[in-house]
Formats: structure tokens, C-alpha cells, sequence
């Protein structure tokens, strides 16, 4: 099989990324373009690896070079973990609020995953399936626990940072990335979002809606 070359027309429009970059990010994204058309026209069991790879005019080698396993590439970022980088990044960052730090790292972690609308619905379909929708979860609850353990880390390196001194690290970071995990959930999900504006910007409106919201609750 001819592996399919990136060129110019493959750039990410609007990209500020380097063009190597964008060719990078223009072959992950016709993997996951792949992988998700072809399980949601049959299913998740069905489709192997080597039919994702010739529908993306990719070898099994370079599949392996973007995505470890299929469920990495049908699932989305959210399946992979952080890397060695991303985390250094994280606790090694000057900022002045832990939000906008947290905010900016999933911001960058989403963006290398594919965000059309297409996409974004063939997935909302194919988590219908029960059994994708606990490897689904699986993932998304070791993700979480990778942020509160990093979080906590960070938290105790620089207690200055902490808005509530009186709790544990570990406490708040369970308090922040449950806040920032359900901020990201409707800048994904909620039926009235705005796919056109950058994920960044979405999290920081879905944030905004929270915080207004959980004002008026009592009980």
C-alpha cells in the first residue's frame, strides 16, 4: 500500500502551529477521521487496525507512531495519557492562576485530537455502545485520577498557590478537577455550543456558566 503524503492543502487553516506541525496533526486527524467513520458504520469489535489503516492511506507502523491501541484512536484524547512533557510543563509553569495553567493544558491535550462536528457526533454515537462507553469511562477515570495526582503534586510544591490553606492539597485538587473535568464535558457536549470558537475559549464560558449557575443554589 502507497502511504498517502501530507502537503500544503493537509495545513490546519488558521494554525499557528510550524507546517511540520500541521502535517503532523493533518495525519492524526485522517486516522481518527478513519477509525471513527469506519466504527460507526459497523462497530467498534468489527473494524481491526489494518482496516483503519487503509482507509487512512497510512502503514500499521505509522498508525503506531500516533495512537497505541484502536480504542486510542475511535475514543480521542481522552484515552491517552499525558506525556512525560505535558506533565513537567504542569508542575514547572509560572502562573498566576491554576485554573488558566489547568485550562491551557487540556486546551492543548483536546487540540491534537480531532474537533469537527462530524467527528465529535460519530463518537457521541458510537459511546452509545455499552461496551465502548466502559472503556470510555475507564479511560476518563484514569485521566482524572492523573490530574488530581498532579494537581496535589503541584499543590504541595507551591502551597502559596492554594485557595482554600485550611484543606488537604488533595482535597482541592479534587474540588478543581471536578469543577475543570465538567467545564470541559459541556464545552464538548452541551447541545448549545459553539463548535466554531476555540476549546479554550469554550471551557472558559462553560466555566463562567457554572460558577453563575451554582450562585442561586441552595438547599
Amino acid at each position: 500500500m502507497q502511504e498517502v503524503n501530507d502537503n500544503e492543502e493537509d495545513s490546519l487553516p488558521g494554525s499557528d502551529l510550524g507546517l511540520r506541525e500541521q502535517k503532523r496533526l493533518a495525519t492524526k486527524h485522517r486516522i481518527e477521521d478513519a477509525a471513527t467513520r469506519l466504527v460507526d458504520e459497523s462497530s467498534f469489535d468489527k473494524v481491526t487496525i489494518e482496516e483503519i489503516c487503509e482507509a487512512a492511506g497510512i502503514s500499521r507502523r505509522t498508525f503506531f507512531n500516533y495512537f497505541s491501541t484502536k480504542e486510542s484512536a475511535v475514543i480521542g484524547a481522552s484515552s491517552e495519557p499525558l506525556t512525560e512533557k505535558q506533565r513537567n510543563d504542569f508542575l514547572n509553569a509560572d502562573a498566576s492562576s491554576l485554573l488558566e495553567l489547568m485550562v491551557e493544558q487540556i486546551k492543548q491535550h483536546l487540540e491534537s485530537s480531532h474537533q469537527s462536528p462530524e467527528i465529535h457526533e460519530r463518537r457521541q454515537r458510537i459511546f452509545a455502545d455499552p461496551d465502548v462507553a466502559v472503556r470510555a469511562m475507564v479511560f476518563r477515570k484514569e485521566r482524572l485520577r492523573e490530574t488530581m495526582e498532579l494537581i496535589t503534586q503541584r499543590l504541595r510544591e507551591h502551597p502559596e498557590e492554594q485557595r482554600a490553606p485550611e484543606l488537604d492539597p488533595g482535597t482541592e485538587a479534587m474540588l478543581l478537577s471536578g469543577f475543570i473535568r465538567e467545564a470541559t464535558w459541556m464545552a464538548m457536549s452541551r447541545p448549545d455550543r459553539d463548535c466554531t470558537l476555540p476549546m479554550g475559549d469554550r471551557i472558559y464560558r462553560a466555566m463562567e456558566l457554572i460558577k453563575n449557575y451554582t450562585k442561586g443554589l441552595e438547599w
